[in-house]
């Protein structure tokens, strides 16, 4: 996951100083808030609202993405190269992120890949199970708008959150791949759920985030990409459960 860090924006939110290096650090330099400058509420609201129109953006493109993957029948196979294409888009941007143009043709060109990426798994739910495609995007849509609206308001302090979030992510991938070797619907099940919550909890680390960091594009943009990559992992274990749950009831 894409996960771009300002020096640690909680506790000491101008940067500089002496602090421990924390995991969710990450090669990408953004610009930070100056020392002694502190980010106003018309700032962190502007810069949100950058992240908003990206985001909206970044989704609409991925769902042109993906409904021209299942158009033309896109096969699995050929999908995992989109997604491998995407990877290479998003490792560009690391070191592109600074130029203007440049940052945002790649934001849309991993976001289109992302839906292409998409487009078989998709297309399988739209032909064969439409009504839990629908459903799951319905519950994604309102549990990301509550927890952003949550994370925005309260004064709780969720920047704690991003190392054992770190390792909640790693672990579940390493379950993941473990689950490819038990075919067992509750470890499915488990795995799906504990999904939700980790990505839940990178909703509300990335939503207050935005609070403490400089109004800048390439910080709109990091933040895009995360938030887009939280939601899109919060509605595909969404999609999960919800599968779980119907291939139970049909039995």
């Amino acid at each position: 996951m894409y996960n771009p860090r300002n020096n640690n924006p909680y506790g000491n939110p101008f940067g500089g100083g002496n602090r421990r290096r924390s995991r969710f650090d990450s090669p990408y330099q953004y610009q930070t808030l100056p020392y002694g400058y502190s980010n106003t509420s018309a700032q962190s609201s502007s810069l949100m609202a950058k992240v908003l129109n990206m985001l909206g953006l970044s989704f609409l493109v991925a769902s042109i993405g993906a409904f021209f993957g299942i158009s033309i029948s896109l096969s699995s196979g050929t999908s995992i190269l989109f997604a491998l294409l995407g990877l290479v888009v998003l490792i560009a941007l690391q070191f592109l992120i600074q130029r203007p143009g440049i940052n945002l043709f790649l934001l849309y060109s991993f976001t289109f890949l992302e839906g292409l990426s998409l487009a078989p798994l998709l297309g399988y739910y739209l032909y064969h199970a439409s009504g839990i495609l629908f459903e799951a995007f319905a519950i994604t849509a309102v549990a990301s708008l509550g927890l952003g609206i949550y994370a925005w308001t309260t004064k709780r302090d969720f920047s704690r959150l991003g190392d054992y979030l770190f390792w909640g992510l790693i672990l579940l991938i390493v379950a993941s791949l473990i689950g490819f070797f038990f075919h067992s619907p509750l470890f499915y099940t488990v795995i799906a759920f504990v999904g939700v919550a980790i990505f839940s909890g990178f909703v509300l680390f990335y939503i207050q985030r935005a609070k403490y960091m400089a109004d800048t594009t390439p910080n709109a943009i990091g933040l895009t990409i995360s938030i887009f990559l939280t939601v899109l992992n919060l509605f595909l274990y969404i999609l999960e459960i919800l599968s779980i749950f119907q291939r139970g009831n049909n039995r």
